[in-house]
């Protein structure tokens, strides 16, 4: 179901795999995830985990202490993946939690040579997926990355990201390397720019649209409930799946 909406919003709307093929080669990285304890991500980190687990794939999602606003919560990303870079070895993804998977991603991973990859719509860095290889220059943008968002926590973590990049791409001598993720990783279900790729691999459900919930109108009320029916949806098909694998 997927109601208050239109027509083209309708023809791009990919369906939501009921039976995905699990991996079919070993995984070659590990997937990361955090999120505000006692919120409503919660519910979001289940959700991805689950459609994680039915590929084959794990996710290391991990809870934290709110820092008291959804900015100052984002801006803790780059201290969480510093601290998991440290302890795990490999390649990690990233992924915010308000996100489900619908095919195993790593395949697609194997061949990015590079330090972090990350999408960029119209040039606009966007930090829901994130590669970050097990290179030393991954660890310094990470460092960098915490250093700035520490002294800044009220600037959004994906805008001091993209400053990082930017900067260094625009230098005389660039000391990082840059991979760019397709939109297949980081596709939003309802956004016309984004189109409908041949393959998708994770969808972003923007949990964010629920925080201004008794406040939003028109287009964001529009937005919300989009966002709704398309999560009830999700959620039905992945309970209709535990519970045949349940009955066996």
């Amino acid at each position: 179901m997927f109601r208050a909406t239109k027509s083209r919003h309708l023809k791009m709307l990919a369906p939501f795999p009921k039976d995905p093929q699990p991996a079919g080669s070993p995984n070659t990285g590990e997937i990361v995830a955090f999120f505000s304890m006692n919120s409503f991500y919660e519910t979001e980190a289940a959700r991805m985990t689950a459609s994680a687990w039915r590929l084959g794939l794990s996710v290391q999602a991990r809870p934290f202490a709110s820092a008291g606003s959804w900015v100052r919560n984002a801006s803790l990303k780059p201290t969480f993946l510093v601290n998991m870079r440290q302890k795990l070895q490999g390649p990690l993804l990233y992924v915010d939690v308000d996100a489900v998977f619908h095919r195993d991603p790593w395949p697609a991973l194997a061949g990015f040579d590079c330090d972090i990859a990350v999408y960029r719509e119209s040039g606009r860095l966007i930090s829901a997926t994130i590669l970050i290889n097990d290179t030393p220059a991954a660890r310094e943008i990470l460092a960098l990355w915490r250093k700035r968002c520490d002294e800044n926590p009220e600037v959004w973590d994906q805008v001091v990201l993209q400053e990082i990049l930017d900067e260094d791409r625009a230098s005389a001598n660039p000391r990082y390397r840059e991979g760019e993720l397709p939109i297949s990783f980081c596709w939003v279900f309802d956004r016309l720019e984004n189109g409908k790729p041949d393959q998708i691999h994770i969808e972003q459900l923007q949990a964010s649209r629920e925080i201004s919930l008794e406040h939003s109108r028109g287009k964001a009320r529009r937005d919300l409930t989009r966002r709704q029916d398309r999560v009830r949806t999700i959620e039905r098909i992945l309970d209709e799946r535990k519970e045949r694998l349940r009955k066996g």
